[in-house]
């Protein structure tokens, strides 16, 4: 898969996914007291809007990790593993080559996710914290409606935008060509991720000391 590819056929999907979780914002308040990390060494005092629970985040969160399992199954192929379909298998081959997943954050207005903060290969096998959910969701609707809520729904769509930008990095830096999608997000920035590039809107990139470079070299052999 080439950049072009991507940005056809992963990094458009997930602009659409994107504005319809933030179309919820004039129904919910994006205020997740401090109910956002998961973290077992953390105590809630305020849970604000972060388990508030609707079909609306049922379809949400089931298109949204779908989506999450077909750009995982894409990056085990651009790894060379054609036959990855599960998420432990996933996991063996992606933590693999990127072991700083798990610690990647997500700015999301005044806070910051971790969507993969408890994501492990070893010593045991655990799955994203918002993935046994959204099977539950998936398969057991009418007992576990209410995972479905803002938290475990932003967490997952910050989860597959860590994806997004990781893999269009690995197939830019492959191929020698822009490491970054052609369009910005309106909701997430990764913290402490370098790119060569830098998007600024659709189709409009910040011009690095590389094109100034090749455009003068150009200009001087004319």
């Amino acid at each position: 898969m080439n950049r072009d590819k991507f940005c056809c056929l992963h990094w458009s999907y997930y602009l659409v996914l994107e504005k319809d979780f933030l179309d919820v914002e004039r129904y919910i308040s994006f205020d997740f007291g401090d109910n956002y990390l998961y973290d077992s060494d953390h105590t809630v005092a305020d849970y604000a809007n972060s388990t508030t629970f609707s079909n609306e985040f049922v379809k949400q969160y089931q298109a949204i990790c779908s989506e999450v399992d077909v750009i995982l199954k894409t990056i085990c192929k651009e790894l060379g593993n054609t036959s990855a379909d599960s998420m432990p298998d996933y996991t063996n081959l992606v933590l693999n080559q990127w072991s700083n997943l798990p610690n990647q954050k997500v700015r999301m207005n005044a806070i910051e996710l971790q969507p993969f903060k408890n994501w492990s290969s070893n010593p045991t096998f655990k799955s994203p914290d918002w993935w046994s959910p959204y099977n539950r969701v998936k398969h057991e609707r009418i007992d576990n409606f209410r995972n479905a809520n803002l938290k475990n729904v932003a967490n997952a769509l910050a989860g597959l935008y860590i994806l997004e930008l990781y893999l269009v990095k690995f197939i830019g830096n492959r191929d020698r060509d822009l490491d970054v999608p052609n369009d910005v997000s309106r909701l997430f920035e990764l913290i402490d991720f370098q790119t060569n590039n830098t998007v600024v809107g659709h189709e409009s990139y910040l011009v690095t000391s590389q094109d100034i470079t090749t455009l003068f070299e150009a200009y001087s052999n004319e």
